[in-house]
């Protein structure tokens, strides 16, 4: 058995021959539900759900929360010669111009975690694939989903995301936080695999509208999940 193979094994639960060469990379279990529930004929092993989605075999990777996770992830399943990755999840907004529910794609990430720094350089700036990143423009603006397009910043910090730290990052570039994309992009750039990252936009601190704030789920934030998810999949079964 290759090396690769063990890595695949051991941290996704599967051979390497059983991964899809199209994957939907998820952090949260509202994602992971939603695109699952898409598939037909879904089979899960390990963390990968593989189903059939307009007669396309895709694979939903459960990629965990937070950088270090995702990592480790990302680069078991570049082991297995993928063809194309996208990101789906939530993101922070950080304009006045975005709105909750709304989609964030990150044409570029600022590497701000610990462990995206330790892999590809604190602060390096990744690109998305050009090509994915337009065809998911383009599918989010067939289906009506308000899409921003930016720069991301990829942090480690979740629960003390500082209104200073916030304007910071806004300040280095920033449009917009995650937890996980300097990881499939800086991964997948290594691995030369085109990937891309949509996010549906969960909160707006600097405007009032802070992660688990009160009120309850925000109906608008249900339907930019769900549309998040219909772009990225419709764009991973069509993709060239």
């Amino acid at each position: 058995m290759s090396q690769d193979e063990r890595i695949a094994r051991g941290v996704l639960g599967v051979s390497a021959s059983e991964v899809p060469k199209r994957l939907l990379v998820v952090a949260t279990g509202s994602f992971k539900k939603g695109a699952t529930s898409r598939l037909k004929k879904t089979k899960s092993k390990g963390r990968i759900t593989t189903g059939i989605y307009q007669d396309m075999v895709i694979g939903v990777l459960d990629g965990g929360v937070g950088s270090p996770a995702a990592t480790m992830i990302i680069e078991a399943a570049a082991k297995a010669e993928i063809d194309v990755l996208i990101r789906a999840d939530f993101c922070g907004g950080l304009l006045q111009k975005q709105a909750i529910g709304d989609a964030f794609v990150a044409e570029t990430v600022i590497v701000g975690d610990g462990c995206g720094s330790a892999y590809f350089g604190k602060g390096k700036r990744v690109p998305a694939d050009d090509e994915l990143t337009n065809a998911l423009l383009a599918q989010s603006e067939a289906l009506g989903l308000p899409a921003h397009r930016g720069t991301m910043w990829t942090t480690d910090i979740l629960l003390r995301q500082t209104d200073d730290l916030l304007q910071e990052w806004i300040e280095q570039g920033a449009h917009a936080v995650d937890m996980e994309t300097s990881s499939v992009l800086g991964i997948a750039n290594e691995s030369r695999i085109p990937a891309a990252s949509i996010n549906c936009i969960s909160d707006l601190q600097l405007h009032g509208r802070p992660l688990f704030g009160p009120g309850g789920v925000d109906p608008l934030l249900l339907r930019g999940i769900d549309l998040v998810i219909d772009v990225a999949i419709h764009t991973l079964v069509e993709w060239r």
